[in-house]
C-alpha cells in the first residue's frame, strides 16, 4: 500500500505504513532503485551533461559532474546577460540553443532550487533527458562530499527511530503531512507526494502560526544582508522595540550596514548588529567566509571567530521572537538558547534544510530547550529546500498572543 494514500486519515496510520515500506526495503535493493532513478532520468549511459542553472547550485555542482567522469559540455540559464559567457572554462548557452544542440542526447541537469518551471521549459523545448539535482546526487554523492541537505535513502533508512520520535512532537496535522512527505521524497524522490510550498513572503512569519506585535524584539541569527530584517519591517510596518542581529561574514555585514543605512534613522538606531557565530558554547570556530548565504562554520574554515551562545550574547535581553538560518549550526545553537528559551519564552524560528539529519533532529532540540514549546513545520521552496521548524509557546499561538497590530 502507499503510504501517502493514507494522509488525509489519522496521520499515525501514514507513518507505521511508511516506516514498515522503509523496514522493508534492503540495502542493496535501495542500492538499485537509486542506481535505476538515475538511469530512468539520464539515459543509459551518459558521457556529459548540460547544467543548467549558474547560480550557487549549479557552480557547486560543476567540480562534482568532472569528478563523476562526466563532461560539463555546457551551461544554460534563463539569465540573457549570461549568454556567451564561460564559468570555469564551460560556455553559458541560451536555454533553446543548448536544447537544438544537446537535447536529444545528453542529460540536462537542473541545478537550481524551484525547478519545476525549468524542467517543464526544457521538456516543452523537446529535451529528452531532464534531471533533478536530487537525483544526480543520489547516484554521484561520493563526488559531492560538502552537500549535507540530501543523503541517501539507505543511510536515511538507518534513522528510523529518531524519525519516527520526531514525527510525535509535531503540533498539527500540516507538519505531520509535510513532514511525511519529506521522509517520502528523501526516499523515493516522489514529487507528487509534496504538499504545495508556502508563500515565500510568509517565510519566518507565517499568518496561521504568528501574529506580531509592536513590541517585537527580533533576535536575526543570520542575519546575512538584511532580507529577514527587511521582511520584518514589512511586516510590522516598521513598529518593533529591538532587533538584534547576529552575522558572522565580514562581507556580509558590510552589506548588511549598507542596508541599514537607507533605513530612517530611528528605525536604525533600535538595530544592533554583532559579528559572531552562534553555538552551544563560547569560544572560537573555524568559519567558510565566502560573502554569500552559504557561509558557514566549518572545520574547512580559513579563518577563525567569536562563537557565542544566544544566552552570553542577549544577558539582560528579554528576546519574543528568534530566527535562526545559520547554515547547519542549528543544532548546536538551539541548545546554547536554553536559559532564554525557559526564561523569555520567544517564538523560535529554525531552518531544517541545511542538513537531512535536521528534519528529524532539531524538533527533539527544540522540545529540549522548553519542553511546554509547541512545534511546528512549514516549507517555502520546492523539495525539501526553505523548510522552518517553528517552536511557539502556548501563550503566543493565535488567538492567544499580546495585541497584534
Amino acid at each position: 500500500m502507499d503510504p501517502m494514500t493514507t494522509a488525509s486519515g489519522p496521520p499515525d496510520v501514514a507513518l507505521d505504513a511508511l516506516l514498515a515500506d522503509l523496514r522493508a526495503e534492503a540495502p542493496a535493493q535501495i542500492a538499485a532503485r537509486t542506481n535505476e532513478t538515475w538511469l530512468r532520468l539520464a539515459g543509459p549511459s551518459p558521457s556529459g551533461v548540460v547544467i543548467f542553472g549558474c547560480g550557487q547550485l549549479g557552480r557547486f555542482v560543476l567540480p562534482g559532474v568532472r569528478a563523476a567522469g562526466l563532461l560539463p559540455l555546457a551551461y544554460c540559464d534563463n539569465n540573457p546577460r549570461l549568454w556567451g559567457t564561460e564559468i570555469d572554462g564551460v560556455p553559458v548557452l541560451a536555454p533553446v540553443e543548448a536544447v537544438e544542440r544537446f537535447g536529444a542526447t545528453v542529460p540536462f541537469l537542473v541545478a537550481i532550487y524551484n525547478a519545476s518551471p525549468v524542467r517543464l521549459q526544457l521538456a516543452e523545448l523537446g529535451c529528452r533527458w531532464i534531471v533533478p539535482y536530487p537525483a544526480f546526487f543520489w547516484e554521484h554523492s561520493a563526488c559531492l562530499p560538502a552537500e549535507e541537505g540530501l543523503d541517501l535513502p539507505q543511510r536515511i533508512a538507518g534513522h528510523l527511530p529518531e524519525i519516527e520520535a520526531a514525527y510525535e512532537l509535531l503540533d498539527d496535522d500540516r507538519s505531520r503531512r509535510e513532514y511525511l512527505a519529506q521522509i517520502r521524497w528523501r526516499c523515493l524522490l516522489d514529487y507528487d507526494c509534496l504538499p504545495a510550498r508556502d508563500r515565500p513572503a510568509d517565510m519566518y512569519f507565517p499568518p496561521d502560526l504568528v501574529s506580531l506585535s509592536g513590541s517585537e524584539v527580533l533576535v536575526d541569527c543570520g542575519a546575512f544582508d538584511g532580507d529577514s530584517i527587511r521582511l520584518f519591517l514589512e511586516k510590522t510596518a516598521g513598529r518593533f522595540a529591538r532587533i538584534h542581529a547576529f552575522e558572522p561574514d565580514a562581507r556580509n555585514i558590510a552589506a548588511l550596514t549598507a542596508y541599514l543605512g537607507t533605513l530612517p534613522e530611528e528605525t536604525a538606531a533600535r538595530i544592533e548588529v554583532q559579528r559572531c557565530a552562534l553555538g552551544r558554547a563560547n569560544g572560537f570556530v573555524r568559519f567558510s567566509a565566502e560573502g554569500t548565504v552559504g557561509s558557514k562554520v566549518s572545520g574547512a574554515g580559513t579563518v577563525e571567530i567569536p562563537c557565542r551562545t544566544l544566552d552570553s550574547a542577549l544577558a539582560g535581553c528579554v528576546p519574543t521572537f528568534v530566527k535562526m538560518d545559520i547554515e547547519g549550526a542549528e543544532i548546536d545553537a538551539i541548545p546554547g538558547a536554553a536559559r532564554i528559551a525557559v526564561e523569555c519564552r520567544p517564538i523560535l524560528a529554525a531552518c531544517a534544510y541545511h542538513r537531512c539529519s535536521d528534519l528529524w533532529t532539531l524538533p527533539g532540540l527544540l522540545k529540549a530547550a522548553n519542553p511546554e514549546y509547541r512545534v511546528f513545520l512549514r516549507r517555502y521552496a520546492e523539495e525539501c529546500w526553505e523548510t522552518v521548524y517553528y517552536a511557539i509557546p502556548p501563550e503566543r499561538l493565535p488567538g492567544r498572543n499580546r495585541e497584534p497590530l
